[in-house]
């Protein structure tokens, strides 16, 4: 409600002007811009041009520069365009440079703007610097040296390129400048509107103690944080920023402040740079390394009581290979981690031996090269499906032991990036038989379930409605194929069966609420939905739904009532609500499929990382990226695919592969 009300005020002031600019779309695209996303609400609105522009526009310099080359091409274009077709035919120049498919309609756009459309519009092409004398003569064949088409139009067609630049520019300049009075007009009224409303986010906390620092009463402020605390210790330091490590310092650390109040340095930072991954959350791994860089580093916590030795040799041989920079960044090194003596390498047995703590498997294919992305996936959930059943083979035969027991599904985890990874390692195991769960917290009203549920409740509202029924009955939790709903038009008696059976459980429904009816269906169905590769999560789920049902239900809200209910449920389905979320005891006897985030702090006997080898980079479609340069965090807007963006874009990139 308080962007909606900024976005209105934000109307009011500018839709009496008809100017527009792109640069709105990119204000709303940043954290930084404001405290929440408002893409859909300021699309359509119209822009006022953006105050103290420097240079007048140079349109002027551009209608002249046209005037002067339409000019051009009325006199000088024909002989020059047919030197330019011939040349190409007589091979003069570069064959892969200069080709008739794109020369001859650029001529004839060229001859087309002269005689009718003029300076009134913008001759836009990419091709015209081709045109200049520079690069033909740089793209003549050696052997027809000399032979370089040349005309009289060439510098007027050089001065409308110089003029086109540098009003472009200018235009890209203004953008800019709207884009900081904007988004400083924007950030003005939400603090006004906040002040009004009463209200504050956590960022607002953050900077309203960081200006309280920076302001004239700092040492007061610092004197009485201190009096109240005597110590601070931060831990996960790894995911601080550099405005919340400002205030810490401040206060708390060797800082002017502390000193010129005769105060000791208090603080204690805890963390480890290689789990420093909330960068999405505005965590700054560079401000850790600055941090360290003035700390007085404490004795390390080198001891690892999860991991068998033959585990931390291998990863200490594999970070060994890699050198200093195997992070990307020399301030973030491996550190040598010694063995806790909790585990031993006899934990794990293969064939009555220890086990190899770390196994690499290179995949190529029958040529020895690298697969494609999709394949590549393909083939590594393959490889990993493989070793997964073998593991389990091997342990009912009494070959693959965990500290004493056979290996169980349950022991092993694959870790994956994303749902799609997740997806392809389930269906793999499943489809060898082996029981998986994707975990990690999804709400019931966002599953299948829910919407099954949903669609019978519907029929049950109106069972003569035939599409109601139809759709019922295409649910996994009633089954039909259709060639069976499709045989209802031919058999009427089969259709009244369903529709009896409708009415049947609204009966049951009245009487006994919606859990009743949902029972009597699972009943009905358990053997089929137990048949399928994930008929007990489906029929746990049909039931812990009907049981929310039925506590909504003694709301009397009726049936339509509850129909609103669980439609509105779904429509906000929240997967931080314990209440909504799985529950089913045999996932704990499953192979575990998790995302990498969502691993940090869980300990799995065998781990699995199928695709960790194959990049998942994909296209670059941001508007603006955020990296480190010159000791603090800028952020870069695409307003052109320039040097700067592209230069940006490689750090970011760099950035991203070092996390």
């Amino acid at each position: 409600a308080l962007l909606e009300e900024l976005a209105a005020d934000l109307w009011r002031v500018h839709a009496s002007d008809a100017t527009a600019i792109d640069a709105l779309t990119w204000l709303w695209k940043t954290p930084e811009a404001l405290a929440g996303d408002l893409p859909d609400l300021l699309k359509p609105l119209p822009l006022l041009p953006p105050a103290g522009v420097v240079g007048e526009d140079p349109i002027p310099r551009l209608q002249h520069a046209a005037d002067a080359l339409g000019q051009a091409i009325r006199d000088h274009g024909d002989a020059f365009f047919s030197a330019l077709c011939e040349a190409v035919d007589a091979k003069w120049l570069n064959g892969a440079s200069y080709k008739l498919g794109w020369l001859q309609p650029l001529c004839s756009q060229l001859r087309d703007w002269a005689l009718h459309d003029g300076p009134a519009t913008v001759l836009d092409s990419e091709r015209l610097p081709a045109l200049l004398p520079a690069a033909l003569e740089n793209k003549t064949n050696k052997a027809h040296a000399g032979r370089t088409p040349g005309s009289p139009l060439q510098p007027a067609l050089q001065d409308y390129l110089q003029a086109r630049q540098a009003r472009l520019d200018w235009l890209r300049g203004r953008a800019i400048n709207f884009l900081h009075g904007l988004r400083a007009q924007a950030r003005q009224r939400l603090d006004a509107l906040k002040r009004v409303r009463r209200v504050q986010t956590y960022d607002d906390l953050i900077d309203g103690v960081a200006n309280a620092l920076a302001g004239p009463h700092r040492d007061t402020l610092v004197r009485q944080l201190r009096s109240q605390y005597r110590i601070a210790l931060v831990d996960e330091f790894q995911d601080t920023d550099d405005r919340q490590w400002g205030i810490f310092h401040t206060v708390f650390g060797d800082s002017a402040a502390t000193r010129e109040a005769g105060l000791a340095p208090a603080l204690f930072l805890i963390g480890d740079p290689k789990q420093a991954i909330y960068g999405f959350r505005g965590g700054d791994i560079h401000t850790y390394l600055k941090a360290k860089r003035g700390a007085q580093v404490a004795p390390a916590l080198d001891r690892n009581f999860r991991s068998r030795p033959s585990v931390l040799r291998a990863l200490q041989s594999l970070y060994d290979n890699a050198g200093p920079t195997a992070f990307l960044d020399e301030g973030i090194p491996f550190e040598p981690v010694a063995a806790g003596g909790v585990r031993g390498d006899a934990d794990y047995l293969r064939d009555g031996q220890p086990a190899p703590g770390l196994t690499l498997r290179v995949l190529r294919n029958e040529g020895g090269r690298p697969f494609n992305a999709d394949p590549s996936r393909e083939v590594a959930c393959a490889a990993c499906v493989a070793d997964i059943h073998q593991v389990l083979v091997d342990a009912r035969a009494g070959r693959a032991e965990l500290r004493g027991r056979p290996v169980q599904p349950g022991d092993i985890a694959v870790l994956v990036r994303s749902h799609r990874e997740a997806t392809l390692v389930q269906r793999g195991l499943a489809a060898a038989g082996i029981p998986a769960v994707a975990a990690g917290k999804q709400s019931l009203f966002a599953t299948t379930e829910a919407q099954d549920l949903r669609a019978l409740l519907m029929a049950l509202l109106q069972p003569a409605d035939e599409g109601r029924l139809r759709a019922a009955l295409a649910t996994v939790l009633l089954g039909q194929d259709a060639a069976a709903i499709a045989g209802m038009e031919r058999d009427g008696d089969v259709q009244r069966g369903y529709q009896a059976q409708l009415l049947q459980w609204r009966e049951r429904w009245t009487r006994g609420g919606p859990f009743a009816v949902i029972a009597d269906a699972c009943a009905g169905q358990a053997e089929r939905l137990l048949a399928l590769l994930d008929g007990e999560r489906r029929l746990t789920n049909y039931l812990q739904l009907g049981e929310l049902l039925q506590e909504a239900s003694a709301q009397a809200l009726g049936m339509h009532g509850l129909l609103d209910w669980l439609q509105g449920q779904m429509a906000h389905a929240d997967q931080n609500d314990e209440q909504q979320l799985l529950r089913l005891e045999s996932d704990a006897r499953r192979v575990q499929i998790i995302t990498l985030h969502k691993s940090k702090g869980l300990e799995y006997p065998l781990v699995y990382l199928p695709f960790v080898g194959i990049d998942g980079g994909a296209p670059n479609t941001a508007s603006n990226c955020t990296v480190h340069a010159q000791d603090r965090r800028e952020l870069h807007w695409k307003l052109d695919k320039d040097a700067a963006w592209d230069a940006a874009t490689s750090l970011r990139d760099q950035e991203q592969r070092a996390e």
